[in-house]
């Protein structure tokens, strides 16, 4: 059962949410760009398909990377499957434990540990005489942990005795025993081994639990997480009860329309959202203000403006798809397409219509970013909506009311517009996007000018090396060649060189390899030459991965 923070990858964790991770480069920054896609069906001109779940879109991600000839792909996968909790996982994973790669076998040894039932526990037993003792050691704290005994460290002799004579009816039969019994360390165990074995059987014993008086709110989510694996409808009315993320994910395993009414009562975290949209929900259209407002922006106060530079997270990914299930998306494009175009030097000459009640202080708010220059509030953005624009539109069609927002008077609008144009495919555009980069800064400030900062205080803007990253998502011959020239242009700012070897990441052409390794070996700037050995690295795994 996932829970995290990067990606849909973080690591989970029990109140969090899918997954997250910080970005590496090609390997993961263009994974993320691709499942964006996927989350607007298979291609921009299929906008009207129905979203794939962005639970559905990771599971079938990770366990294809299992099967990768690059080892680095491998354990992406393994730890991806691992941190979903995603149980079918473990026959795959105890496969990989043959691993020809060492490094493969003990990550996953280690998911073996997170999704581990009475079918691992044979090979589990079997790893303790493993001549590595992290192997074996490892080994002996997961069979600790999914069957609550404690037979001390260095006790190999002691696990065996006790596997020659177990029996896993008694086993379950004991930790149903002592999860019945007073608080105290013996019921915490008890509880947690059962999250790995109990058996659909034990499904009305856990119902009973999970609502029993003087349970802490953590044996509780243990007792949800083994409903989530083995539970069925017959639970639905118990986790509707306890709220938590923990019973979330055990809804949307179950699924049906019971659980998805459920769910809809529940507070909007990350891990209600996610089995919402896995359980294909068209219900979200009252959540998308709150949706939007979770969308996260290319610019916040204090934070570096990369966000644009790392993977989609979940919380986007899944309100775009919420989103477009609802069917709001493109009443909601349309509006804030109109709030674009209204801020126009000139205006359209028919008045601006009125906006929907819904979403009118969403909207309104974001009017004060949408003066000229590069806007940012002091603390507070309210942008969102243009965040929102680039992740669900998915209509070519709208490339002709998209292109004259290249020149918004403010900065941000020229962002997301370009990356909604890269994401739809919009290759006409690219001469656009690329003049606007050309053109330089409009700042007369020499500081201003040499890195691209502006705005009173603003430390780390970059927005035309944003529309250069635009570029690589948009992808081509064309763009390759021009993101080639900027980065080995020692003339450019250093934030177009920057941006432009991150571009030349997300396109992941060998052909780049020779202005890639000039500019590792000779830019002045640490970080331009750090990324471009990352999108190197990245690009030898891509060669170990197609290599025979």
């Amino acid at each position: 059962m996932p829970t995290a923070a990067t990606a849909f990858l973080a690591r989970r964790g029990r109140a969090s949410g899918l997954l997250a991770r910080p970005r590496a480069g090609l390997q993961l920054a263009a994974l993320a760009w691709v499942c964006a896609a996927l989350l607007a069906g298979a291609t921009a001109s299929a906008g009207d398909r129905e979203p794939i779940p962005v639970f559905d879109q990771d599971v079938s991600r990770f366990t294809a990377l299992l099967s990768s000839r690059a080892p680095e792909r491998r354990i992406e996968g393994i730890q991806g499957l691992s941190h979903l909790r995603h149980w079918p996982a473990e026959e795959a994973l105890l496969e990989l434990l043959d691993d020809p790669s060492p490094t493969v076998q003990l990550e996953a040894l280690r998911a073996v540990g997170r999704v581990a039932t009475a079918v691992s526990l044979p090979r589990l037993a079997g790893l303790l005489r493993h001549p590595s003792w992290e192997r074996a050691q490892n080994a002996a704290l997961i069979l600790e942990r999914i069957t609550a005994r404690n037979c001390g460290p260095g006790s190999t002799e002691a696990w065996e005795a006790w596997w020659k004579t177990a029996s896993l009816t008694n086993l379950q039969a004991s930790l149903l025993t002592q999860s019945a019994g007073a608080a105290g360390d013996s019921r915490r165990r008890a509880l947690r081994a059962l999250e790995h074995l109990a058996d659909p059987g034990h499904e009305t014993a856990l119902i009973a639990q999970l609502h029993r008086p003087g349970l802490e709110p953590a044996e509780r989510n243990s007792v949800a997480e083994a409903l989530h694996r083995v539970g069925t409808p017959k639970a639905i009315p118990a986790l509707a009860g306890w709220r938590t993320d923990a019973a979330a994910w055990a809804l949307g395993r179950i699924g049906g329309p019971a659980a998805e009414e459920a769910l809809l009562q529940f507070p909007k975290t990350l891990a209600t959202l996610v089995n919402l949209d896995r359980l294909r929900s068209t219900n979200a259209g009252p959540f998308l203000p709150h949706l939007v407002s979770q969308m996260g922006l290319v610019t916040y106060r204090g934070q570096p403006d990369d966000l644009m530079n790392a993977e989609l997270q979940p919380i986007q990914r899944v309100g775009a798809s919420l989103i477009r299930r609802s069917g709001l998306a493109p009443s909601f494009i349309h509006q804030t397409l109109l709030e674009l175009e209204y801020t126009l030097q000139p205006p359209p000459a028919a008045p601006r219509p009125p906006l929907p009640e819904p979403w009118k202080n969403l909207l309104e708010a974001m009017r004060s970013e949408l003066k000229p220059g590069f806007v940012r509030e002091d603390g507070v953005t309210t942008s969102q909506p243009l965040t929102a624009l680039s992740l669900v539109a998915t209509d070519p069609a709208l490339e002709p009311r998209l292109r004259p927002l290249l020149r918004h008077p403010a900065f941000v609008p020229r962002i997301y517009v370009a990356a909604t144009l890269a994401r739809l495919g919009a290759t006409n555009a690219l001469p656009d996007i690329l003049g606007l980069i050309l053109e330089g800064y409009p700042f007369s400030d020499s500081v201003a000018l040499a890195s691209g900062k502006h705005f009173d205080q603003s430390q780390t803007v970059r927005w035309r090396g944003f529309l250069c990253m635009a570029l690589g998502r948009m992808g081509g011959e064309t763009a390759r060649l021009a993101l080639e020239r900027l980065a080995a242009d020692a003339a450019q700012p250093r934030d177009i060189r920057y941006s432009s070897v991150v571009g030349l990441g997300f396109i992941g052409s060998f052909q780049s390899l020779p202005v890639l390794r000039r500019i590792a070996s000779d830019d002045l700037i640490w970080m331009i030459r750090e990324e471009a050995r990352r999108v190197i690295d990245d690009l030898d795994i891509l060669r170990k991965e197609r290599s025979p």
